[in-house]
């Protein structure tokens, strides 16, 4: 059968593993600038219980956050990853799941040569007690026939506390479950999807897979015939073949206003080392960068800038030199002295395969080179990935701990896809 594994409050409960003390008190992860302008991306069960949700911004719910004595953590992206990639590894050293991929920095998928129930259960429970005792992280499992349902399986484990963080859905059980589930929570389902479905009476998973393959089809197309099939118990999704990423974007709102162009170098090429680094490990190569600035629209005291500008690539690369290259040559276009910036970001586009690179007639790039461009790449992020984020970086990028240039409060990048 496939299985879903799913962490519990993954940014949370990452960010409880060391600091155990606030177990069982609200706490809250965000995007805090320090002047209550972020949003909060995600949270514990007590302090759903208090009224907060996940998108709140933080400026809307500050009195309740104080009331409530909620712990609010600024979001660290580097240490999910590396959590992530830790499950993967002690996941894979079992031997237990077949085809074990990770779908998303808090989700994974694989399979199990075995539809028995109750033996399933077993093997989910070990995986399970597993992770929890080598990370720290609550998982919920769930089993189904396809990739589908089997993480409908895991939102019955996280809705019924009765499952105890564990649900199969044998063949037999699916139509008796896929009633109980809404639509609006069926994987694959968009959002401008579920007003077409409510309007044509359908309620439930089960309401969809008693509609047509025809009909299904003609209101949305094939990727809506992928996920009926799936809720009929049919694989018809290949993890594998997920659509690339069409473009990647890291930006920050800084904590506090800055004019210097050094600051907006720097940040920015931190931002451009993270964007291109994604691009490799999706298996892509991009052929524009642009770089955008922003001053604070709420101070209207302040002169107003806001600007954008691309280049586009004499040759396609996921190379992250000559991607910080164009950032500086972007920066310089459009940096002004005297303006307050609060926000900058950088925007890989025109992403395609890195399976085949199209050389530029005339330019002095040789084949062997871009051979060479790959290798320096691949081994920096074997690197970085053996030993910690950023211990190969290039100068430009700073120092870790370096603030001597940074205004007060100045925030790492995240990603904001």
């Amino acid at each position: 059968m496939f299985i879903h594994l799913d962490c519990n409050n993954f940014f949370v409960s990452c960010e409880l593993v060391s600091r155990p003390e606030l177990r069982g008190t609200p706490v809250v992860v965000a995007n805090d600038n320090g002047n209550n302008g972020g949003i909060i991306l995600a949270l514990n069960q007590e302090a759903k219980s208090v009224g907060l949700k996940r998108g709140n911004p933080l400026f809307q719910v500050n009195k309740l956050i104080e009331k409530q004595h909620v712990t609010v953590i600024d979001v660290h992206h580097h240490l999910y990853h590396e959590v992530s990639h830790h499950i993967m590894e002690e996941v894979k050293d079992t031997e237990m799941v077949l085809d074990f991929v990770q779908y998303s920095v808090d989700e994974f998928f694989g399979m199990m040569p075995d539809d028995d129930p109750t033996r399933l259960r077993g093997y989910l429970q070990q995986l399970k007690d597993l992770i929890y005792e080598k990370t720290g992280i609550p998982v919920s499992c769930g089993a189904g026939t396809s990739y589908t349902l089997a993480k409908t399986a895991t939102w019955f484990a996280k809705h019924y506390p009765a499952y105890k963080g564990i649900c199969i859905m044998p063949a037999d059980k699916r139509e008796q479950a896929l009633l109980k589930v809404p639509i609006a929570d069926v994987w694959g389902v968009g959002r401008k999807s579920i007003k077409k479905l409510t309007q044509e009476g359908i309620q439930t998973a089960l309401d969809y897979t008693q509609k047509s393959e025809a009909w299904v089809h003609r209101l949305f197309n094939v990727t809506g015939v992928r996920t009926w099939k799936e809720l009929r118990g049919e694989p018809a999704i290949t993890l594998a073949s997920r659509e690339r990423q069409k473009s990647v974007m890291y930006s920050r709102t800084f904590a506090h206003m800055t004019d210097s162009q050094t600051i907006l170098l720097k940040e920015l090429s931190n931002y451009a080392t993270a964007a291109t680094r994604r691009l490799r490990e999706q298996g892509s190569i991009c052929g524009a960068v642009t770089v955008f600035l922003a001053t604070n629209r709420h101070r209207t005291d302040l002169a107003q800038y806001h600007v954008d500008e691309t280049i586009k690539l004499t040759t396609a690369t996921d190379d992250t030199r000559m991607i910080i290259e164009a950032v500086r040559t972007l920066l310089t276009r459009v940096y002004k002295p005297r303006y307050q910036y609060k926000q900058a970001g950088v925007i890989l586009s025109q992403l395609q395969s890195n399976s085949g690179v199209q050389l530029d007639l005339f330019a002095p790039q040789a084949a062997e080179d871009t051979s060479r461009q790959k290798r320096l790449m691949r081994a920096i992020d074997t690197i970085n990935e053996r030993f910690g984020k950023n211990q190969i970086h290039f100068a430009v990028q700073g120092m870790e701990n370096d603030t001597q240039d940074d205004p007060a409060g100045f925030m790492r990048p995240h990603n904001i896809e």
